[in-house]
């Protein structure tokens, strides 16, 4: 996961939906923590009535492929876990904190973010979201998943640093570092935090030697959140799409590939334009760009301001949904 991010991106990934361009699967709810709750830190020296709290609602994945792990987030019988986890498996079990086992299929993942959720029969208790947006450096936060196949476990750590992008290759990454201890099978597992609330899904860890070397890496619960809703709703993660290619250079973003009828061409953008900002935003690389794209709703306008043989030109592009088959990056 740590190959160096081609300089040649398809613009075009804007997280959102519009309710009207598909048609929804099933409703279903998922808790989200009260923004004013303060975390409970215990008096003792002990996180066991935390691991307790939580632990139910914490699942190992065994398919014919591997094993990892899984997270309660419904009352529906959905589980998150890491899209390479499943990645080409043919049978897939949960097995509960109480050792018994249950079949479960896939609803829908996104590679993308690494984010698959399945859903069996077995009605366990679900873990409450919490805002991830208000993790802060310091923070003492606790990874309870199923290493190397022992048993379920339960590691404590700080975080480390947040939005811990440009990890992978993908210009979407974004991740909390923790220096929690995350080894393979943790991969899925809940990282929470003093009130036993979800924070991230523990995802990878960055190491030399293969081991736990205190960088370990969580996709936010928010960034979780609004890719399972959206899959249980549309069966898929539905992105924004504006259809054009750029490179870095030292003059700017430059447009090096216009796709014809698609909102880019028809907002008048074309080859060889240089994107200078979005929105207002200066915009210094291909990753600012799509990062703000990314935070658009189909059928959201976004005014770009670019330069065409040196002068100054703005105009609005309307995001429209990306087609399933689409790549967002160039390998």
């Amino acid at each position: 996961m740590l190959k160096e991010l081609s300089k040649y991106v398809v613009i075009g990934i804007a997280a959102g939906i519009v309710a009207y361009l598909f048609t929804a699967k099933e409703s279903v709810s998922i808790n989200v923590a009260n923004s004013n709750q303060k975390e409970v830190i215990t008096a003792s020296n002990s996180y066991n009535e935390i691991y307790r709290s939580v632990k139910d609602s914490v699942v190992t994945i065994n398919t014919d492929r591997g094993r990892g792990s899984g997270v309660i987030i419904t009352d529906q019988g959905h589980i998150v876990t890491n899209e390479h986890v499943i990645n080409g498996a043919k049978k897939i079990r949960i097995i509960t904190s109480d050792n018994i086992s249950y079949p479960a299929s896939i609803v829908g993942v996104d590679k993308i973010t690494d984010i698959a959720l399945l859903k069996s029969s077995y009605i366990g208790k679900a873990l409450t979201f919490s805002d991830s947006s208000k993790v802060k450096i310091g923070d003492i936060v606790l990874a309870i998943g199923n290493p190397f196949g022992v048993g379920q476990t339960l590691t404590q750590g700080i975080i480390s640093r947040t939005n811990s992008g440009h990890i992978t290759a993908n210009p979407l990454d974004e991740f909390l570092q923790s220096d929690a201890a995350i080894n393979p099978g943790n991969s899925g597992g809940a990282m929470v935090n003093l009130s036993g609330n979800l924070i991230g899904i523990n995802t990878m860890n960055l190491s030399i030697g293969g081991g736990s070397d205190g960088i370990g890496l969580a996709v936010p619960s928010n960034l979780v959140r609004k890719i399972t809703e959206q899959i249980i709703k549309y069966g898929r993660a539905v992105r924004g799409y504006v259809g054009l290619s750029a490179l870095d250079t030292s003059d700017g973003v430059l447009i090096t590939n216009v796709v014809d009828g698609g909102p880019a061409y028809s907002s008048g953008l074309k080859n060889n334009d240089v994107i200078i900002s979005i929105n207002n935003r200066e915009i210094n690389n291909i990753r600012e760009v799509v990062k703000i794209v990314a935070s658009l709703e189909v059928e959201e306008e976004i005014s770009v301001t670019f330069r065409r043989n040196g002068e100054l030109i703005q105009s609005t592009i309307k995001v429209a949904a990306m087609p399933e088959t689409h790549k967002t990056i160039k390998r």
